[in-house]
């Protein structure tokens, strides 16, 4: 749930951090997305960061996304995460 402009940035982060990173895009104008955004507070979308275990660690509500920060927040969490099990 993000601009399009971040959305083609944020799906390259799977290829970026591999094996680290998954990136899940909900479509806001569906039931899913309506709830998403209800429950976020996003007004039409937004983007959320979850580690691991769930805990939400990001949210960038509508137009205030920034794709730069993301990848800052997303290779700051991932350095404080222990390395992937082979």
């Amino acid at each position: 749930m993000a601009c399009a402009k971040v959305k083609a940035a944020v799906s390259g982060f799977e290829r970026e951090f591999v094996g680290q990173v998954r990136v899940r895009t909900v479509e806001c104008d569906t039931p899913e997305g309506k709830a998403v955004a209800s429950r976020h507070g996003f007004r039409s979308h937004g983007l959320l960061i979850f580690d691991p275990w769930g805990k939400l660690l990001f949210v960038r509500r509508d137009h205030s996304v920034d794709a730069a920060e993301v990848h800052r927040v997303l290779a700051e969490a991932l350095a404080k995460q222990p390395p992937p099990r082979r």
